[in-house]
């Protein structure tokens, strides 16, 4: 079977994204909805919900790039991937894969939204977001934002660490890249979230990049010591059109 008799229309619902999926996923079309989850991805979503009513499987093992999905999307600050609206040859291959059990299936794409969004879900939190231009008072900017999120929060206890760790990654996107940035805040259970997404080429190094290679993201890499430091986890995700430096903090 082809990959484009895989089908992905995008919907977007506030901060969540609804994927409606029709054709056949098998080996070969697979990529094709690898492509279209990490399209979604960059735009950060608090979930994406996969909604599978008009999806059939060519063989059990095409399955199996769906946890590995939920598994990327996990990676980014602050969301998550579900399944929906599984027919029954569907729900019961993803049971035989234990697919079900990695990543979750809800009746319905409602359903999902709400499970993911509600009150007590894991799947996503709260969200606050700005875009800046490459300006000096960016980094005040999203120090602004970072704190007024912490407070909101209740999280004033890690405040300070947070708009430092916020500082250092619009820093280097104003050293480096000199493109306009989304700047996000996200509360996931006992975490929290803060992700600068540029339009700029290369991917930062701890440490500072090869003295043998080129580009804008030449530096000491003092700054992304000191995320490493303060941080739980942080990482670099390249996107189509720039990247996404994001770091990780427990509340």
């Amino acid at each position: 079977m082809r990959a484009e008799d895989l089908r992905a229309s995008i919907e977007r619902r506030g901060d969540a994204t609804v994927v409606r999926l029709g054709g056949v996923l098998d080996v070969d079309s697979s990529p094709s909805l690898r492509s279209a989850v990490l399209a979604c991805l960059a735009a950060e979503p608090s979930v994406i919900v996969l909604d599978v009513a008009d999806l059939r499987h060519g063989d059990d093992v095409a399955l199996t790039v769906l946890p590995a999905l939920a598994q990327h999307a996990a990676a980014w600050p602050g969301s998550a991937m579900t399944l929906a609206a599984a027919r029954p040859p569907l729900a019961s291959a993803l049971d035989r894969m234990a697919v079900a059990r990695l990543v979750p299936l809800f009746p319905t794409t409602d359903a999902a939204l709400a499970g993911a969004t509600g009150p007590g879900a894991g799947g996503a939190g709260e969200r606050m977001r700005l875009t800046l231009q490459p300006m000096l008072d960016a980094t005040a900017a999203a120090r602004h934002l970072v704190g007024r999120a912490c407070v909101r929060w209740g999280v004033e206890r890690i405040r300070d660490v947070a708009e430092l760790v916020v500082t250092e990654l619009v820093s280097n996107v104003l050293r480096h890249a000199r493109t306009d940035m989304e700047v996000g805040v996200a509360r996931e259970r006992r975490l929290l979230h803060v992700s600068v997404r540029d339009h700029g080429p290369g991917v930062p190094r701890l440490g500072g990049a090869d003295d043998a290679e080129e580009g804008p993201l030449r530096e000491d890499g003092r700054g992304l010591l000191v995320v490493s430091a303060l941080t739980y986890a942080w990482g670099c995700i390249p996107v189509p059109d720039g990247k996404v430096v994001w770091a990780t903090m427990r509340i």
